[in-house]
């Protein structure tokens, strides 16, 4: 019998000699299509079964020598932002496994070149929390907007870090000016008077 899901296991293998390994696992079906197989003709007698079937899970029509899945737009939606977030996140550890290897700053022009703006340990943070929002979007617990929602909050901090005007800002002596009480003019009489 299979099981409706089996684990994708991604190693990466990070630091000299790789002392460190890091492991992401998602789950994902075991076959993309069900075990469910029609033919074009099928399709075209008895449409109403066939799409009945396909919104319980993706369906095979065949036709000649070709195969066509058939599946609800929502679940084709969701397997092409997992693949396309699978990838941002293979990029994003690959750039900073390949560099911080090498001792390098990644280049300007790379995707990813904004990460030289963190040390290793605040690399480390990013990965950790990377790496729990992508699993949990790759098993449904959250939407990959919840996801791309934290790199892009770490991306946004790596600008705050390289603002010379937010570093002038937080090196500039205080400006405070005593607050008045409500009703009154500076020079301490009543409005109201």
């Amino acid at each position: 019998m299979l099981l409706p899901f089996a684990i994708l296991r991604i190693i990466i293998r990070i630091g000299p000699w790789f002392e460190e390994v890091r492991e992401f696992a998602m789950s994902v079906p075991t076959t993309v299509f069900g075990d469910e197989i029609f033919t074009a003709t099928d399709l075209n007698r008895r449409a109403g079964h066939v799409l009945d079937e396909a919104t319980n899970r993706p369906v095979t029509i065949t036709r000649n020598d070709e195969a066509f899945a058939l599946l609800k737009r929502s679940d084709a939606s969701r397997m092409i932002e997992a693949a396309s977030n699978a990838k941002l996140m293979v990029d994003l550890v690959t750039a900073i496994s390949t560099y911080s290897l090498a001792h390098a700053r990644i280049p300007i022009g790379h995707t990813f070149e904004w990460l030289n703006a963190f040390d290793i340990d605040e690399l480390r943070t990013l990965l950790a929390e990377v790496h729990v929002s992508f699993r949990r979007a790759a098993d449904a617990e959250i939407s990959w907007d919840s996801f791309e929602a934290v790199l892009h909050e770490w991306h946004e901090s790596a600008i705050a870090i390289r603002s010379d005007a937010l570093a002038a800002a937080f090196s500039a002596p205080s400006e405070e000016a005593p607050l008045t009480q409500p009703g009154s003019t500076a020079s301490g009489c009543s409005i109201d008077a």
